[in-house]
């Protein structure tokens, strides 16, 4: 088959693989490498947890009038949601599958054992200390970070 020309698209081997690397979001995902962030984001989890364990007084929360409240929860839901997606999109058509796999699949356990971690405090709320939105934001991404390097150590498979 002659040279460094494709076989199928007549092309430039070569030309091919620079304009797959000339892509901002692969170079800066190679560069930032998923492991990374994951260590990053536990080690916030882990401090978040000790931190908030330090604070020693709850403050009172007095809720809004019913109606602004749900309207503004679902407001911002909806937003939030299409802004994730678009986001998940890009990682879908940038990043290989099995990546995007082992991140997806953390991301489900991390909202799984966050959902666990707070039944398991509503019915220990007599003997467990409260629980704040802020312990629960750590342990998902605590939980998200350590699934997703289940995933990483163990493969898809397990």
């Amino acid at each position: 088959m002659g040279g460094d020309r494709h076989p199928f698209s007549g092309g430039d081997v070569n030309s091919l693989e620079k304009q797959a690397r000339k892509s901002i979001w692969h170079r800066l995902w190679r560069w930032f490498k998923p492991d990374w962030l994951f260590v990053l984001l536990l080690t916030a989890s882990i401090a978040g947890l000790v931190i908030g364990g330090l604070k020693a007084e709850v403050s009172q929360f007095v809720p809004p009038p019913l109606f602004p409240k749900l309207a503004l929860l679902m407001g911002a839901m909806v937003t939030l949601l299409a802004i994730a997606t678009l986001g998940a999109k890009l990682d879908r058509k940038h990043l290989d599958d099995y990546m995007f796999q082992m991140v997806a699949n953390g991301a489900v356990i991390g909202v799984i054992t966050t959902i666990f971690v707070n039944i398991l405090w509503e019915i220990g709320s007599d003997i467990l200390p409260p629980i704040t939105n802020d312990d629960l934001i750590a342990v998902m991404i605590g939980s998200w970070s350590l699934g997703y390097f289940f995933y990483r150590w163990r493969g898809l498979n397990s």
